[in-house]
């Protein structure tokens, strides 16, 4: 009994390390990708995360799908980078997008809210010398993650009124757009913090 636990217990911590070195190599990645100023290179990275999303057996149709709801936040991304650079700054910052949201959502995919929220926790232990809740980070880590199918249920409604109504996208309509988001967003997160109240857990 005493061996099923110790196996059992030196899995979970295997687990957890192998877990704290993706999220590590995932957070390296991410930042190198916007010091990649070669279109050659990100060409390659585009490419390179697709072929580790098939790898993996992800559903490809539904990754570019949800890439296809985020296109008008990158075409606003570019727009302004366009307009406050160049036409050059404005194509590399929508590439980096793409491959960060590509390299995401095959993250995302590899490990739970759960493990995700006990990653960075583990991650944190040194703030504890400052006597700084890591629990709390875990809990907040999760509460941002749920946000995200809130955050493109929200945008895809919107924009699908937009269309039914025959408006154009423009640069203009980000208030329109982000405005409905932003209360729903809020109101799930007060929903939330009212749960974690309830079940004992000090919201600061």
């Amino acid at each position: 009994m005493d061996n099923y636990r110790n196996d059992r217990c030196n899995c979970k911590g295997i687990q957890e390390m192998k877990n704290i070195i993706k999220f590590i190599v995932f957070i390296m990645y991410t930042i190198y990708i916007f010091f990649v100023s070669d279109f050659r290179l990100l060409a390659i990275l585009f490419l390179l995360n697709f072929l580790i999303a098939i790898y993996l057996k992800i559903n490809l149709k539904k990754m570019i799908y949800n890439l296809i709801i985020l296109f008008p936040f990158i075409m606003f991304t570019g727009i302004i980078n366009i307009i406050f650079d160049s036409l050059i700054a404005g194509i590399l910052i929508s590439i980096r997008i793409v491959i960060c949201y590509n390299v995401t959502y095959v993250f995302s995919k590899t490990m739970t809210v759960s493990e995700l929220a006990n990653t960075i926790k583990n991650l944190c232990c040194p703030l504890k010398l400052f006597k700084i809740n890591t629990e709390n980070i875990g809990i907040m880590v999760s509460i941002s993650i749920c946000m995200i199918p809130v955050f493109k249920s929200e945008l895809y409604s919107v924009i699908q009124a937009m269309k039914s109504k025959g408006k154009m996208m423009r640069i203009s309509s980000i208030t329109i757009i982000m405005k409905p988001i932003l209360i729903s967003v809020l109101k799930k997160t007060n929903e939330i913090e009212k749960t974690l109240v309830a079940k004992g857990y000090e919201c600061e």
